[in-house]
């Protein structure tokens, strides 16, 4: 199931959007998301954001995510991959 939900996050998205993608409950998915961003796998989408790494307009993913250009953190969150889940992501987590 964490292998899923970080495959989602490869692209950012909302927890009702990976929630949907994913099939289980948005209670279920934000503990999870929790635990994750807890041990630096997961976090919150915005240009300032220590998950993204980068201000939005140099991203590759600017395109397609709902927080792009945000200097603060949306009223909805929006959660993508840190670096290292990318890592444990391609190395098969």
């Amino acid at each position: 199931m964490l292998r899923r939900v970080l495959d989602e996050l490869s692209r950012p998205q909302t927890l009702a959007q990976v929630a949907a993608r994913v099939g289980v409950e948005p209670g279920v998915l934000w503990g999870m998301l929790e635990t994750l961003e807890r041990k630096g796998y997961v976090g919150l989408a915005y240009s300032e954001s220590p998950a993204c790494g980068t201000v939005c307009g140099a991203c590759t993913l600017r395109n397609l995510c709902p927080a792009s250009g945000s200097e603060t953190p949306p009223p909805t969150p929006v959660w993508r991959l840190t670096p290292k889940g990318r890592r444990a992501l391609e190395q098969g987590l």
